[in-house]
């Protein structure tokens, strides 16, 4: 740490103990820093100090009326804290006396036993005996508050962090402090169901055994868990997850906080979504389609029918007549090898996956590959935010609780959709600067076009590679007239005050859904808005930038890999365009087709007559799996190694969990053996030698190693400005 860094910092000690942190630090943080442990129920370091338990005293020298709630005192300069005087270890035991008085002593029976705070603080700092003799109040249990969540009122301490969270973080009121005097108890609001996404987050901030998840509730004890930190595996935006496994089945999965991505939250979906690793129907052995149907076999024999099928098609209609279908679940290890095997031991260009529709791997202008410029974190540093046909509260959940904390904290959220969002209703509270703008069905190419046009009628700045927009615009003069008609007037006022707002921002951030560019009329979105950020000034600074969200949770690592038409790994331009995803799916030239973890007939009614032979690499019985001539049964991402990258391009580590599934194996390993058989001689030990390979190439991972990645991943942009 530089010298000035040390300068501003306050100094203090405690017990004895010096300790350096930053101004405006609470006492509880501090001493947590130098390894002090102080008791707390209702203090959560993700929300403001309360102070309502009376659990965390310390003495503070020179402080009046002591002792002081640690989790509402700052630090200051010189200040000497005590926290083990008899006055304080007395305030603490009388508090816990008082939490006894009617919790229920069934620690045996307790899901929440074993990581308790009630229990392990009684431990260290409470009585060991009560002076209480009368009956214990008592209540019907449990109470189902939702259908994932269970309330035993007589566990509570009425620490007040499940209704905080409802309402300062997820801003819900899911939960809320009903009745009062010492009848107060936790409830659901009046009118309002506990239905919140984001429900889960209380049952594991509770520090007592009141709030239990039905998935979870008496199926495991804590001291039989075997824990591994990984990644959450259902949306793009990675968060950071620990994967509870008890006797080979995941039992829940926890948040592993990561400030830089999901600030220590987790969705249901993340949090419970899981059923699909445990499911019983699980493949467990290759299928060969016999007589019309699909039945078990060796994977000797499944691999070697593979190859001969890809052989005969390959010398009867040449290698282009067999094309590849990727995944954006699987990881970046899998993907590389999957691009590979089709271009280098197959033979064919035609390799891609479902993805939005951007020209080219890169932005024509600037070179820079189709992802978001900024940070999640910048989130929270933006002036004004744009959603553009966008919704993370369904689609990248997380994101949603960054956008509200972003709003709690003065950001300008506009949102332009021609569909409701969860965060309209906050457009009618004052508190917050929420704008709608509802604009026509499919119409967010011609609402970005407008939001263009109107920055460069306000005065946009000249960017080069830009100058053409003005002589673009004034082509489009007649559509875009056509498109303010039918927009109606006060969508149009507002589309040109947010272009207004946009040249005069602070910082402004514009994100649209990487599926919104897929609808009729949409195919410029991200051009436009991407020249809208360059053009208004708001791109590569702190606070600003652009780009597409992103559906699944490796769909950016899919595109860095390879997995496209018209690029390598890393946007480098490929020798040979192939077919598209579209292409392939709706096309009347291929004879053969390898899907990897993706099922194509969500998007289409029917694969191509054309078709001779589908391979088919899954976890499950999808609808293109029932249509394959031979299916090979992987693993899930709790089953294996290897990285994944986010929205905003972290590269982070998935870690094995469980033993793969019997008769199932991990997707690189299906993929080195394929090309065993088609001749190549590839000897790869696991995807910590894949990686070493994408990273000696790929320049979006230059010198990357599992080391550097550690616990929490790296965002290559900040590697690149750490370099420079």
């Amino acid at each position: 740490m530089s010298e000035e860094k040390k300068d501003e910092l306050v100094h203090l000690t405690i017990d004895g103990i010096p300790v350096e942190v930053p101004p405006g630090t609470l006492v509880w943080a501090a001493a947590q820093k130098a390894g002090i442990e102080i008791p707390i129920y209702c203090y959560h370091p993700k929300m403001p100090p309360l102070g309502a338990c009376r659990m965390c005293f310390v003495e503070v020298e020179g402080m009046p009326k002591p002792p002081q709630t640690a989790c509402t005192t700052p630090v200051s300069e010189g200040m000497v804290v005590h926290t083990k005087t008899e006055k304080v270890q007395k305030a603490r035991r009388g508090t816990l006396e008082f939490l006894l008085i009617n919790h229920p002593l069934d620690c045996p029976i307790c899901d929440k036993a074993g990581e308790c705070d009630l229990q392990d603080f009684t431990l260290r700092h409470g009585p060991g005996s009560t002076r209480f003799d009368l009956h214990k109040r008592h209540y019907p249990k449990p109470i189902p508050v939702s259908k994932d969540i269970n309330l035993d009122r007589e566990r509570c301490v009425l620490c007040q962090r499940c209704t905080r969270f409802s309402s300062e973080i997820s801003m819900d009121n899911g939960l809320v402090m009903v009745k009062r005097g010492y009848r107060t108890e936790v409830g659901t609001a009046p009118g309002h169901a506990f239905d919140s996404i984001f429900s889960g987050n209380t049952v594991e901030m509770c520090p007592v055994g009141a709030l239990t998840a039905t998935s979870y509730r008496f199926k495991a004890r804590p001291w039989e868990l075997k824990r591994i930190p990984s990644v959450c595996n259902n949306c793009s935006v990675g968060c950071n997850a620990r994967v509870d496994v008890r006797v080979d089945r995941v039992t829940r999965l926890y948040s592993r906080n990561n400030d830089a991505i999901d600030d220590g939250w987790l969705c249901n979906r993340g949090r419970w979504g899981f059923e699909f690793i445990n499911n019983p129907q699980r493949l467990r052995t290759p299928l060969i389609r016999r007589n019309g149907q699909l039945t078990p076999t060796s994977w000797e024999d499944a691999l070697l029918y593979i190859a001969q099928r890809f052989k005969e098609i390959g010398d009867a209609h040449g290698a282009k007549a067999i094309g590849g279908i990727g995944s954006t679940r699987t990881t970046n290890e899998e993907n590389y090898l999957f691009q590979k095997l089709l271009r280098e031991v197959v033979g064919t260009p035609n390799v891609d996956h479902h993805h939005g529709y951007f020209l080219g791997p890169r932005d024509r202008l600037t070179g820079r590959p189709w992802m978001m410029t900024n940070s999640i974190a910048d989130m929270e540093k933006a002036s004004h935010i744009i959603l553009v046909a966008s919704d993370p509260y369904q689609r990248q959940p997380i994101l949603n609780l960054r956008l509200k904390k972003a709003m709690r904290n003065g950001t300008r959220i506009i949102i332009i959709n021609d569909q409701p969002t969860e965060m309209d209703r906050f457009e009618k509270n004052e508190l917050y600067a929420v704008t709608k703008i509802t604009i026509p069905e499919k119409s967010a190419g011609l609402a970005a076009k407008l939001l263009l046009k109107y920055a460069v009628q306000h005065g946009a700045v000249k960017v080069e590679g830009y100058e053409d927009v003005p002589s673009q615009l004034l082509r489009e003069s007649s559509q875009l007239e056509e498109a303010e008609r039918s927009f109606g007037e006060e969508a149009v006022k507002r589309l040109q005050a947010t272009a207004s707002e946009l040249v005069d921002a602070r910082a402004a951030i514009v994100l649209y859904d990487e599926m919104a560019t897929l609808e009729e009329g949409a195919e410029n979105l991200a051009t436009d808005l991407q020249a809208l950020a360059f053009l208004t000034g708001n791109i590569d600074k702190p606070g600003a930038g652009v780009g597409p969200l992103f559906e699944d949770a490796n769909s950016l690592g899919a595109r860095d890999m390879g997995v496209l038409p018209d690029a390598l790994p890393g946007y480098q331009l490929a020798p040979e365009i192939g077919m598209t995803y579209s292409e392939m799916l709706n096309g009347t030239g291929l004879k053969a087709l390898y899907v990897m973890g993706a099922n194509p007939l969500r998007h289409v009614d029917a694969l191509p007559q054309s078709l001779e032979f589908l391979v088919v690499q899954d976890i499950e019985l999808t609808e293109t799996v029932k249509q394959a001539d031979v299916v090979l049964p992987a693993v899930t991402f709790a089953e294996k190694d290897g990285t994944m990258t986010n929205v905003d391009h972290h590269v982070q580590v998935i870690r094995k969990a469980l033993r793969p599934l019997p008769g199932a194996k991990a997707d690189w390993e299906i993929l080195q053996a394929v090309a065993h058989k088609l001749g190549a001689q590839w000897n790869y030990t696991g995807p910590r030698e894949i990686f070493r390979e994408i990273a000696d190439s790929n320049p979006f991972y230059l010198g990357l190693t599992y080391e550097e990645l550690g616990m929490q991943g790296l965002r290559t942009q900040e590697k690149e400005a750490a370099h420079a």
